[in-house]
Parts: C-alpha cells; structure tokens; sequence
C-alpha cells in the first residue's frame, strides 16, 4: 500500500514538475534573448548570451516607443479595473443582499448570457458606436469597452463571495445603527481581500494583453497600448529579436509583480468560495 502511494505522489510530483518546467522556459528563453544582438540570437539561440546587451532595453524604452506604450497602457488598464471592481463590488452586494423578487434572478440570468457572446460579434457594432460618439483614438476608446467586458464575471465572483458572509455579521451591523452603504464599506470591504484580489487579477492579465480590440480602434494613430507596441516590432522582412523580447520582458514584469504582490489573497479567494457557483 505504501509503494503504491509513494509511485502515485512520485508521478504526480513529475507531472507537476513538467508543468512547471513547460510554464517557464518561454519566460526564461525571452529572457535571455532580450539580452541577445540579433545576429548572436541566429547564431546561437538556445545558449546563453555571449555579452549580456543592456541595451536592448533601453532600445525598446526609447527608441521604439515601449515607454509610451506602457504609459498608456498603466493608465487605461488601471482606470478600467478600478472602475470595474468599484462598480462589481457594490453590484455584487446589491444582487446577493438586497434581495429584490424575481430581479436578482433576471439579472444574474442576463449577466450569464453576456458571457455566451464571443467578443468578434460585438466589434464591429462596437466600433460604430465608438466612431458616432467621435470616441475613436483616445483613453476612453478602451477605458469603455474594457469596463463593460470585465464586470459580468467580476459582479458574479463578488456576488458568490457575498453570499458566503454570515447574515447575523450584517444584521448586527444594521442594529448598531450601519446604513446600508456603511455596511457594505465598514464590514463587507475589509472581509472582501481574497475576492478583490481575485477579481483584481484577472481583469489586469485579460486586460494587459487585449490586443484585438486595442488594434482595431487604434489602427489609424499612433496611440495604443503594450500588445500594439509588440506587435510594432514585426517588419516585412525581419524582426530585430533583442529588443523585442526585452519589450516582452517589460511586459511581463508588471503581471509577475502584482501576482506576486496578491497570491496571497488570491489562493485564499479561490479556496474560500471566491469563484464557487
């Protein structure tokens, strides 16, 4: 019996451990090719970089433009998932808490089948919309549609995050004298860590690398967020390797950290009913 445990832990230890290893040899190849001239990259792809080039970093700051791509992307991804996890949050509360016949119901019905839709089908009434409000290459191009985007399935998670809170916790709250807002900020806030972070963090990666609507609403200025500036680096007959991979690397490196920053709150959002239907 124990033989057999210790082969299943064995095997399943060796499956864990090629998933992690297929995980992170793209992040540590880029790495190591953004420290690459592009002609060592043809000569020697697999290996090690002969002279560690800093300067592709600097190439893809400056020269081609990655800086201003990440400024606009920090400021039209931050904006949106801040909106959407104000605006989710107190949606989430209202469906879960002020019960209201038949409504709650509709409404978490509706907010389902939005998530049926395929976003393909929506970009071109999208961009009509956009380009009769004379709404076209700017912040609020993005800022609008990721907001609409991300808060169905962020009301959803805090609405089965809030549906776990005991009800005695907001009824004393109530008899303490709480309106209702000052229940939701005072007492539900502060239990809601593990959902904001959960919510937090997938509205940031699904919006940091959005690239379809990013490149259609863009495609006619300059203006455009990090996806746009990756793709920049493709020319017609060759791709300079170094710096676009250091763009890559710049890329990635936010989404490390706020992982990294919320993995915390984040297991424990997946653990206690964050994301349980």
């Amino acid at each position: 019996m124990n033989f057999k445990r210790n082969a299943t832990d064995f095997i399943c230890r060796a499956i864990v451990l090629c998933f992690v290893l297929v995980t992170l040899y793209p992040i540590i190849f880029v790495g190591l090719t953004s420290l690459k001239a592009t002609s060592e990259f043809y000569s020697n792809i697999w290996g090690i970089p002969k002279v560690f080039k800093w300067s592709n970093y600097d190439s893809a700051w400056t020269t081609s433009r990655i800086g201003v791509y990440f400024r606009t992307s920090v400021i039209v991804v931050g904006v949106s998932v801040f909106v959407i996890l104000i605006c989710g949050a107190l949606a989430g509360y209202a469906l879960s808490r002020l019960k209201v016949r038949y409504v709650s119901a509709a409404a978490v019905a509706i907010i389902l089948a939005t998530q049926l839709m395929p976003l393909e089908s929506v970009i071109m009434p999208l961009y009509l919309l956009m380009s009769k409000m004379k709404l076209l290459n700017g912040y609020l191009t993005l800022i609008l549609p990721y907001i609409g985007w991300g808060l169905p399935m962020t009301i959803l998670i805090y609405k089965n995050y809030f549906d776990t809170i005991p009800r005695e916790l907001m009824e004393a709250a109530r008899i303490d004298g709480c309106s209702e807002l000052q229940c939701f900020f005072r007492i539900a806030m502060p239990i809601m860590k593990p959902a904001t972070a959960t919510n937090a963090i997938f509205n940031f990666v699904g919006l940091w690398g959005e690239l379809l609507w990013a490149s259609v609403s863009t495609a006619t200025s300059r203006f455009g967020t990090l996806p746009i500036g990756i793709v920049s680096f493709k020319q017609q007959f060759s791709t300079d390797w170094g710096p676009m991979s250091a763009a890559i690397c710049i890329v990635i490196l936010p989404l490390v950290f706020l992982f990294a920053f919320l993995q915390k709150y984040f297991v424990q959002g997946l653990s206690s009913g964050a994301v349980k239907g």
